[in-house]
């Protein structure tokens, strides 16, 4: 928690108590929440706080590169990953939770190590995988069993 907030007050961020609230939440935090899921939580003791708020302070952080938006729920709202480091998801088609696929592959994917494909300049990568969990398929495999 301290180096998130080390790092904003390094970049020149403003920690006003919602910020570093939202930040300790997300440090935290090991899935994926939407920005309603953080407001609902956060405002049981932030009243005051708006879901405007939140929505801003997620935005600044995602700029700041602290976290990333993710659009896997096709249709969905956008979820929030605390891990801003390059790494793929799945959506578990079942149960619906959301997973980070840590694995060598991203770091040396010919797509990721490019800076330019047919001319265009590559900003960011996110690849999204639809299936089942582990959880899930142990709980199918054990009703057949």
């Amino acid at each position: 928690m301290k180096d998130i907030l080390e790092r904003l007050k390094d970049k020149g961020v403003s920690l006003t108590p919602q910020r570093m609230a939202i930040a300790e939440f997300l440090s935290k935090c090991k899935n994926h929440p939407t920005a309603d899921e953080i407001h609902k939580v956060l405002q049981a003791k932030y009243p005051t706080m708006s879901l405007a708020t939140v929505y801003s302070a997620l935005e600044l952080l995602k700029e700041l590169g602290e976290i990333q938006e993710l659009s896997i729920r096709k249709r969905g709202k956008a979820c929030f990953d605390p891990n801003p480091d390059i790494h793929h998801h799945l959506l578990c088609k079942k149960c619906g939770k959301i997973l980070g696929m840590e694995f060598d592959y991203p770091r040396t994917c010919p797509i990721i190590a490019q800076d330019t494909i047919n001319g265009c300049k590559i900003e960011e990568v996110q690849a999204y995988l639809y299936g089942i969990c582990s959880e899930c398929l142990k709980k199918e495999s054990d009703k057949k069993g």
